[in-house]
């Protein structure tokens, strides 16, 4: 059976969507197309349902995509046992960073890494969810952190722990604030991490459940600089309640609002496809024994 027939169906499946799956492909949309068409007509079958909203699995697809994905993580690992004869081979794995992350627990992870196996060689790719979990379907991360919910076909998640966020201010506007809460939210700018970082869809969630129609925001992707922003009176923004802490601890001129705290989920991630790849495997029992050790 075609190898990249069956990539472009599972793709399709896990993407819903023709659009991304050509883009996670790099292949063209008609090229896509005609390997989903191609695959039906050695099948026999239809696998999908093309609807106006997307690709809908069919009962046959359905039953059709877990040995589709058997198939694919069997040839991933055989793929990876190939590459591990060569002379000069050396381990590589690749992991995906969020700034919520305790540095302290990433340390543990890449020591315990170092430990078990010394010959192999971490990278870490700093990004926000979205791009993490981008670079994870893409197959250039082995996995990754992330915030919030990843609610996609073929993506796994280990739950680790809450992340508590507050809201802050700058100190001097907290009084006004507090005197006519959520209202009084609304004439500050807000200042949130751009579209592709979980916390930004969390706090557009924030908005909507508290009424809040805010007139301006400034997107930054440096967490460091939001509170930066915040303490020189810029505006208001929903940041990790460990890092506002500490800047109140230094002094810095800002304010939480002890009314919002919020938590949010931190997931380790990773693809299906790659379940059986040592890389993971070994990165996924680092991960999660250090998050056991620490609660």
């Amino acid at each position: 059976m075609d190898t990249n027939q069956l990539k472009s169906f599972v793709t399709v499946a896990h993407q819903g969507n023709l659009t991304q799956a050509s883009e996670q492909l790099c292949l063209s949309q008609p090229a896509v197309s005609a390997q989903i068409k191609a695959l039906e007509g050695k099948l026999g079958v239809a696998l999908f349902i093309r609807t106006s909203s997307g690709m809908v699995l069919t009962r046959a697809g359905e039953t059709f995509l877990p040995e589709a994905e058997a198939f694919l993580r069997h040839k991933h690992k055989l793929d990876y046992f190939a590459r591990t004869l060569a002379e000069n081979y050396a381990e590589e794995v690749k992991l995906g960073l969020i700034h919520p992350v305790d540095s302290d627990k990433l340390a543990a992870v890449t020591a315990m890494i170092d430990n078990a196996a010394p010959r192999t060689q971490l990278h870490i790719q700093y990004g926000m969810s979205g791009e993490i979990l981008s670079r994870i379907q893409h197959k250039t991360l082995h996995g990754g952190f992330f915030l919030g919910y990843p609610e996609h076909r073929g993506i796994r998640a280990l739950f680790l722990q809450d992340i508590a966020y507050s809201l802050i201010c700058p100190k001097q506007e907290y009084d006004n604030i507090q005197q006519n809460l959520p209202a009084a939210l609304e004439s500050y700018i807000w200042i949130e991490m751009s579209g592709v970082a979980s916390s930004h869809k969390h706090l557009h969630k924030f908005w909507r459940a508290n009424r809040l129609l805010p007139k301006r925001q400034i997107w930054c992707d440096y967490p460091q600089t939001i509170i930066d922003l915040v303490a020189n009176g810029i505006g208001v923004a929903m940041v990790p309640s460990n890092k506002a802490d500490a800047a109140i601890d230094e002094g810095r001129p800002i304010a939480v609002i002890e009314k919002y705290r919020q938590t949010l989920p931190l997931h380790f991630i990773y693809t299906h496809e790659y379940e059986d790849n040592p890389s993971l495997q070994l990165l996924k029992q680092c991960v999660e024994t250090i998050w056991q050790i620490a609660q």
